[in-house]
């Protein structure tokens, strides 16, 4: 039942989204975030729903050429295009391109929607119906969980949703990201089941959150929450409201699960004695040591694990980077890392300068500040994970050309319409003076 549901609904909005190209990167946005065609059990896991979207996505925006925009051309743009330029070059010069194909789709799915975005999310509304979809989806995973954990006094999960959420640490991560987004809806919303909604969803993926037993996932919550507090306006009662939850969070849960959550936390700062945390050291030096070999095409995509073996000291204990940074140094090069940083950095200078324009607490100031603790969180939680290719990363990217692009226009908008008005003449039109030519004007 529920494939036929999945199924139905994505073929009922293919002749929609042929003909409303937006429409189109909702409902991938769905299938990418919310992952609705992992909760059945038959044809929809298999079948290639994304790509059918994509491919209709595609022909919409052929079709309406002239009407929508592909793309909008700013400095994150650019920087995106030329980073997935850069990968592509490393995928020809890889160890092993064959390996490279499956990781490279990844890189070049996320990019491309994240351009489509700039050039489709052009108004208010479609900037908010965007961040309600992805806010609401990957919520809606996080709360699903939250909850669950809550009624059996607290658990423990291994894994993660799957895409670029597969497993514990990536799916915390995430949930990190999207804590700014749900805060955003609650402070510029004015329907007040949207505000209860975006709180009780937050409260949840806040416990999936430590649910998922993940130390980065701690560590960058640890700096989020704060961050959401400060930004907040009623700062203090905030956090009383915080503080009653993660009280009411300890007391809920079972001792056994305090005490093994406790035991997990420590090895924080005793990761000497940690395993798993020294091989993610191993791991960072390894791949540091690839990258000194391959300084400017690296080992291409996914090519790491290729390699590994020959630079770790303890071959089998991981075959990744567990760093975004270093992942896609030494696997594309140093180029890729510049345009990769410089793409980030360009997007949060570009929100910083939103904020600091627009009006104290209006929503392009709200969402400004938010979209770049989103990306604060998603830097801090890179450290310790191989997420280079986060689709998440780049839509937030996206969303800080399609937030200047409105504010510009809006601002614009408002200038124009606080103009006094032209005095009308009272000559007869032939007394009038002809306008002068634009060229004139200038002259």
């Amino acid at each position: 039942m529920r494939d036929l549901i999945v199924i139905g609904l994505v073929c009922a909005s293919l002749p929609v989204i042929v003909f409303r190209p937006y429409f189109g990167l909702l409902v991938y946005g769905w299938l990418a975030y919310m992952r609705p065609q992992d909760m059945a059990w038959g044809a929809s896991r298999t079948l290639p729903l994304s790509q059918v979207v994509a491919v209709a996505l595609a022909i919409g925006l052929v079709m309406a050429l002239g009407r929508e925009r592909w793309l909008t051309l700013k400095v994150q743009t650019v920087l995106l295009l030329l980073l997935a330029g850069w990968i592509s070059i490393t995928v020809v010069t890889a160890v092993l391109p064959d390996v490279s194909g499956e990781m490279y789709g990844y890189y070049w799915k996320a990019i491309a929607i994240s351009v489509i975005t700039t050039g489709l999310v052009i108004d208010r509304q479609r900037f908010r119906y965007l961040v309600i979809l992805i806010a609401f989806s990957i919520g809606f995973l996080g709360a699903k969980r939250g909850f669950l954990g809550l009624l059996t006094g607290g658990a423990r999960y291994y894994d993660g949703p799957g895409g670029f959420m597969s497993d514990n640490n990536s799916f915390a991560m995430v949930l990190n990201m999207i804590l700014p987004l749900l805060a955003a809806i609650i402070l510029t919303e004015k329907q007040r089941y949207l505000k209860i909604a975006a709180w009780v969803v937050a409260a949840l993926c806040v416990a999936t959150i430590l649910f998922t037993f993940s130390r980065g996932g701690l560590l960058t919550l640890a700096a989020v929450l704060p961050l959401l507090i400060w930004r907040s306006r009623h700062r203090v009662a905030v956090m009383l409201v915080v503080a009653l939850a993660l009280g009411g969070f300890y007391f809920w849960t079972s001792d056994r699960f305090t005490k093994d959550y406790v035991e997990r936390a420590q090895t924080i700062s005793d990761y000497h004695e940690d395993r798993s945390a020294m091989g993610r050291l191993n791991a960072w030096q390894t791949s540091w040591g690839v990258f000194l070999d391959y300084p400017v095409f690296g080992v291409g995509p996914n090519n790491l694990e290729v390699v590994y073996r020959d630079y770790s000291p303890e071959p089998e204990r991981f075959r990744v980077s567990h760093n975004a940074y270093l992942q896609i140094l030494c696997e594309c090069g140093l180029p890729a890392l510049v345009l990769f940083l410089a793409a980030i950095a360009s997007g949060f200078w570009s929100l910083r300068r939103m904020q600091r324009a627009a009006e104290r607490d209006s929503w392009v100031e709200v969402y400004a500040r938010m979209l770049q603790i989103s990306l604060l969180a998603y830097l801090i939680g890179s450290i310790f994970l191989s997420t280079a290719y986060s689709e998440l990363l780049y839509q937030l990217i996206a969303m800080s050309v399609s937030l200047e692009i409105i504010a510009r226009s809006e601002a614009a908008a408002g200038a124009e319409a606080a103009a006094p008005a032209a005095p009308v003449s009272n000559e007869p039109w032939w007394k009038r003076p002809l306008p002068q030519p634009a060229m004139a004007r200038r002259a």
